[in-house]
């Protein structure tokens, strides 16, 4: 019996020690924690655009403006802890700007995102490049986005007293207890704007005012503008001496770009029996010549103020290519093909009327990049139907399709030997067409023969194909720089395609008023004549134009005088 108890003792002891052991060796349970994202996503459902005061789509010296852009949350999570960002490059002195955070934009919100910006007295001329996009903590961030604005310095008036007159109703002399009238001519002398102008007669003692304010203000003086301001006075019995002086004190916004004026007056001099009319003409500034790196073309370019709301742009300039395809040297870029874009942006602005949010700017623009933003312009053109008005303008390489020798536009990173992501011409045309818009004009400094402004995309290829010239259809007219198996050349002197150069200068010369049919002569002429002369290449412009327009294109204008 004895033993028995003892076996089991032993038994229930070495169990006991081995689920110890086993408890010792069982692993600890590991759980991996994956944390769920519900990302905001910000969808730019309205390009930036620039706003400032005046209107002239420029920042001018003490001028507010301001950066906007329209963005909705088309994410699955809330936007927190956001920060709309701010940079700029160029022409900034004298400018103020600032990031700002932005406490929330919910799923579904739309938000228009303002970035101000301030100018003072110290703004140069210039071009400043504002770097704009919304940063969000997790990395969902926006594209960035690059705004290039004109600065103006700012331009000193002078507003002064010019002449001065008096008269009387039947002419003879300045006596005491007879009326007469102070005629004074007040006119700024210099080319800058004159604001809060206020004009102050003081007289003295035993002189009274008849008619005619003591204190008079204008709003604004413009450049060589006049006026005239007349006082009725009398001198009574008691004054005492022969001569009479008057003060005239003239000030203006900054207290420092205006000029007093005394004038004596003597009793018994000579009265003018006629008042001067004085028109309220701006003189004319005369211009001078100043040496500059850039062209002509690139200064002073005609500022029309009438805006175009229907008027939609789609400007590319496609030059470095060697940089986005391995195996391509710089020879195979496109020169000045982004100083032409660039350019023509500014024009599409200031002379023909387009709104910065009406435009879709693309400079060393890829394939995806291309088709996103042509499609987004289209779409908005075709909301407006035949009230829209569609211009595109592209600069850089064309290519055709060896077989159906069907010409493409050439997206920086799209090679000449496999067009299968390159945009088909007139697959382009055909939506163009498609918005109904009442009149498209396209300008194409390119050629599509395989060749280029230096050696083409590909610089092995002897070789030049004829590209295929279809119908089109629409309103729709094609300015393009070359003929059929032409070279598309650069006018190095101005740092412009020839045929951007001399586009340009028309739109500059004729202040956008040309009729088309003017222009093409123009660049018919000019092209042919410049690229032989100076390149030892012909270039003929060509023109074609959809059936349904016939012949009413030849006058068109951008804007009418």
């Amino acid at each position: 019996m004895k033993q028995i108890l003892f076996f089991l003792f032993i038994a229930t002891y070495l169990t006991t020690i081995g689920f110890a052991q086993t408890e010792k060796q069982t692993a600890p349970a590991s759980f991996n924690i994956v944390r769920k994202v519900e990302p905001p996503i910000f969808q730019v459902i309205e390009s930036p655009y620039f706003e400032d005061v005046n209107g002239n789509r420029a920042i001018d010296a003490n001028e507010d403006c301001k950066i906007m852009m329209k963005i909705k949350n088309v994410g699955i999570g809330d936007g927190i802890g956001l920060n709309a960002i701010i940079s700029a490059k160029g022409s900034t002195e004298g400018l103020t700007y600032h990031s700002k955070s932005i406490s929330i934009i919910r799923v579904g919100q739309e938000a228009i995102v303002e970035f101000p910006i301030m100018a003072n007295m110290n703004t140069a001329d210039g071009v400043v490049d504002f770097t704009i996009f919304i940063d969000e903590p997790n990395g969902f961030s926006t594209d960035k986005y690059v705004v290039s604005v004109i600065t103006k310095a700012f331009v000193t008036p002078m507003i002064e007293v010019v002449d001065y007159t008096i008269t009387g109703e039947s002419g003879g002399e300045l006596k005491k207890i007879t009326p007469f009238d102070l005629q004074i001519l007040l006119q700024n002398t210099q080319y800058g704007l004159g604001e809060q102008v206020k004009v102050e007669i003081k007289l003295p003692d035993n002189i009274f005012l008849l008619s005619g304010d003591e204190t008079q203000s204008f709003p604004s003086f413009k450049a060589g503008e006049k006026k005239s301001l007349i006082y009725k006075l009398i001198v009574n019995n008691q004054y005492v001496g022969t001569e009479i002086p008057i003060q005239i004190f003239v000030s203006e916004k900054y207290g420092k770009y205006a000029l007093n004026e005394d004038i004596v007056l003597t009793l018994n001099q000579q009265l003018a029996s006629n008042k001067i009319s004085v028109e309220a003409v701006v003189e004319k500034r005369t211009e001078i010549e100043i040496a500059s790196l850039r062209s002509d073309v690139d200064k002073n370019i005609p500022i029309n103020p009438e805006t175009k709301p229907n008027r939609f742009a789609i400007i590319i300039g496609n030059e470095d290519y060697h940089n986005f395809q391995p195996g391509l040297q710089s020879e195979s870029d496109v020169a000045f093909a982004a100083n032409d874009a660039t350019v023509f942006k500014e024009y599409c602005l200031l002379s023909l009327g387009v709104e910065e949010r009406n435009i879709a700017f693309m400079l060393n623009a890829t394939a995806a990049k291309m088709k996103q933003e042509i499609a987004l312009i289209l779409l908005l053109a075709k909301q407006k139907g035949e009230n829209a008005e569609i211009i595109f303008y592209y600069a850089g390489h064309g290519f055709p399709d060896e077989k159906t020798k069907v010409p493409y536009i050439i997206p920086v990173d799209v090679s000449g030997s496999n067009l299968a992501s390159a945009i088909s011409l007139y697959e382009l045309y055909n939506q163009l067409s498609e918005t109904n818009a009442k009149r498209i004009t396209v300008f194409l400094d390119a050629c599509f023969s395989g060749g280029g402004r230096e050696s083409g995309l590909l610089t092995a290829r002897a070789i030049r194909i004829t590209p295929r010239a279809d119908a089109l259809s629409g309103n729709l007219l094609v300015f393009a720089a070359t003929q059929e198996a032409q070279t598309a050349l650069p006018y190095y002197d101005k740092n412009h395609g020839m045929f951007t150069y001399f586009l340009l200068q028309k739109i500059q010369q004729s202040q956008a008023s040309c009729t088309y049919a003017e222009l093409f002569d123009y660049l018919s002429s000019t092209v042919s004549e410049y690229s032989l002369r100076i390149n030892k290449k012909l270039q003929t412009p060509s023109l074609n134009v959809a059936q349904s327009i016939n012949d009413s294109w030849r006058n068109f204008k951008f804007v009418e005088n």
